[in-house]
């Protein structure tokens, strides 16, 4: 007697995502054990990940974009990106020469700088920090050529004589890199200065912070040493911080050479002085032992400072005074955490109440307990633990940021081409997020990354390029405009799947596999099936996908026809249509103006207020064919589609993998079915 046909949904195919830790034979099928450029929607569908579109061309040096910020300046966002030895202020506008070859206000280098900026807004300047290098700022408010400058500087009296103690305007040898205001020490004199040029300090008060102003006669002559006042006296010129952060009134930073287990802070709602105020430092030596800061985080109203391998948590950061002196008591040590530190300040980031950041042991967060008063460590990565502790091992070079509007936190090992993705959307029955990984050619892997108000996800990649996360094509930017689209593999493979739940002594005899794929048009999928923990699969099955579409394809800018089946009609002013939207075709002697339309240049879309006069024209529909050419279409939208496929074989365990090239086009797995029957014993 023959068996009955056995039917076995794999409900929640992948609904949690990769899992590399555990026996791929004990998991459910909810988990993945290959998910590669995938991401995983709401819905726990399966999805291509977008692509990465290139917005500029790469730097004339291919050189990775190694960070990247967008800061308001003077309310305008604009974006700053640093490869080699410079800063650049991009120019969007020209794609083809985005990173500017000279000017002081858009090119900004740093000698012996390798582009790992740490970049902190703070009170309308954007400041940075570079691990051996002197802090930089800008201040877009202060005159071109001027807003760059550096947090300490040296220069040279440059007069004959002395500088008298009334002289309001001070000559030097150069006043490059001093910021355009701001405060300046001769000998033992501090002096305040409202504005600079090449060569001058303008607008001097001198003898400030209860200093004297010079005396006749005094040290104050040509070649004595001028130098940027603020820093603290214990380094000056060796002032290097590697990490900052701007929160609670100040810049704090830390990781200075010679001097790594010292938090340094600004003076409050000054960033630019550390040595004045209540300005000050604390010293972590007597709290961790033998460690260096690596990164400073704000964290639900307490400091957190990370070390290699341990962190140190302060309460109350905002009431900080001055050194070794703290002006309400609940400020002070809140917490030690030992033996688990930070492997890289790139991978620090703020998702909702918790931090999240990459250690030796993985991926962790410091999560609250219920009463908010001490803060246990979360292991997120638990999914792919060894995984990840192995990649750790062979490169920190990581860079990471967290999309909102996704809900995702991307970490990527650039020396590796290896990125993680952490969606946060769903949390694992483990207490995880689920994980998916992403790959990439042709050097398209994130150097930096970047979640903006102007681009969304903005990503320096590694060859150079600055990128957007949109389409379903890795897109490359050659010149101005000429974009070079490459498809990328989206791979993903089950678990090992018990066909008769439990029989392992008995084979099943495959028959088919049905699947529910939505989107893809004209993309190619690949099926592989391994039978009974063969590492060898089935020969790859190829099926194209050629949904069924829910609309029509039409044309905008046709000479008949501007959108679809919508005839344009062309209606001289004297017959417009009240209310009626018209864009102007010809203007004669009429005046749009006096009807609506806001300039009398064709093209330009108005809304009639009345039937008008003259001899001007306007055609019946606001797409013109100079914008929406014939050629220029709208896709209709593609639903979902049953795909069968044969199976061949006979099997007790199957494990399925699927390949799907990207073709410009969104594309997601809704279901999956398998048709099989009770074969022999086996």
């Amino acid at each position: 007697m023959s068996k009955a046909l056995s039917y076995q949904p794999l409900l929640d195919i992948g609904l949690n995502g990769l899992n590399t830790q555990d026996n791929s034979t004990s998991l459910d099928p909810s988990y993945l054990t290959q998910a590669e450029n995938i991401v995983l929607k709401e819905s726990g569908r399966i999805a291509l990940r977008k692509g990465f579109k290139q917005k500029v061309a790469p730097n004339s040096a291919a050189e990775p974009i190694n960070s990247l910020i967008e800061h308001k300046d003077q309310g305008t966002n604009k974006i700053f990106a640093s490869h080699g030895t410079s800063i650049y202020t991009v120019d969007f506008t020209t794609p083809a020469g985005a990173f500017p070859s000279s000017g002081a206000d858009v090119k900004h280098t740093v000698a012996n700088s390798t582009g790992d900026w740490e970049y902190v807004n703070f009170n309308n300047r954007l400041h940075c920090v570079h691990a051996n290098m002197i802090p930089q700022r800008y201040d877009g408010s202060y005159p071109s050529g001027f807003k760059w400058s550096t947090y300490f500087n040296t220069t040279l009296i440059n007069m004959a004589g002395h500088l008298s103690a009334t002289a309001t305007t001070i000559t030097v040898d150069s006043t490059v890199g001093f910021p355009y205001n701001g405060y300046i020490i001769i000998g033992d004199e501090v002096i305040f200065y409202t504005g600079l040029t090449g060569t001058t300090f303008t607008g001097c008060t001198r003898g400030v912070n209860g200093t004297a102003a010079a005396p006749t006669n005094d040290e104050h002559q040509d070649n004595t040493l001028v130098e940027t006042y603020g820093i603290p006296l214990d380094v000056k010129a060796e002032f290097k911080p590697s990490c900052a952060m701007g929160y609670y009134g100040r810049i704090w930073c830390g990781g200075v050479a010679g001097k790594e287990d010292i938090l340094y802070y600004s003076n409050l709602l000054d960033g630019d002085d550390f040595l004045n105020g209540d300005a000050g430092f604390i010293s972590l030596r007597t709290v961790w032992g033998t460690d260096e800061i690596i990164a400073i985080a704000p964290f639900y109203g307490k400091l957190v400072i990370f070390g290699k391998n341990n962190i140190v948590i302060y309460s109350q950061p905002d009431r900080v005074t001055t050194v070794s002196a703290f002006s309400d008591s609940n400020f002070g040590l809140d917490e030690v955490i030992k033996g688990i530190g930070l492997v890289n300040r790139d991978s620090v980031q703020a998702i909702g109440d918790d931090l999240v950041f990459l250690s030796t042991t993985g991926l962790r967060s410091l999560a609250r307990t219920t009463e908010k008063d001490k803060l246990p460590l979360t292991d997120l990565s638990i999914n792919v633990k060894d995984t990840l502790i192995r990649h750790v091992s062979q490169s920190s070079n990581v860079t990471s940021v967290y999309v909102e509007t996704e809900g995702i936190y991307i970490l990527t090992f650039e020396n590796l081409n290896i990125t993680y993705v952490f969606d946060f959307k769903h949390i694992t029955p483990n207490a995880a997020p689920r994980v998916t990984t992403w790959v990439f050619n042709n050097d398209r892997e994130p150097a930096s990354m970047a979640y903006t108000e102007t681009y969304g996800l903005l990503v320096g990649q590694k060859d150079g390029s600055l990128a957007g996360y949109e389409g379903y094509y890795d897109k490359d930017l050659a010149g101005a405009s000429t974009f070079t689209s490459s498809s990328y593999t989206s791979k993903f493979s089950t678990i090992w799947i018990d066909l008769l739940g439990g029989g392992y002594v008995i084979a099943s005899l495959l028959k088919r596999l049905f699947m529910v794929i939505e989107g893809g048009s004209g993309a190619t999928l690949g099926l592989k099936w391994y039978k009974d923990y063969n590492p060898y699969p089935s020969t790859t099955t190829s099926i194209l996908l050629n949904p069924t579409t829910t609309g029509i394809v039409n044309l905008f800018g046709s000479s008949t026809s501007l959108y679809g089946p919508i005839t344009v009609t062309t209606t001289t002013a004297g017959s417009f249509v009240t209310g009626t939207f018209y864009s102007i075709a010809s203007v004669g002697n009429t005046s749009f103006t006096s009807i609506g339309a806001s300039a009398n240049t064709v093209g330009v879309v108005f809304k009639a207020t009345g039937a008008g006069s003259g001899n001007g024209t306007g055609v019946s529909h606001a797409h013109t064919t100079a914008l929406h050419t014939a050629a220029c279409t709208y896709a209709p939208l593609y639903g979902p589609k049953e795909y069968r496929t044969a199976l061949t074989g006979s099997a007790k365990n199957l494990k399925i993998s699927i390949s799907i090239e990207s073709n410009g086009y969104d594309a997601s797995l809704q279901n999956m079915t398998l048709l099989h029957k009770q074969g022999k014993i086996r």
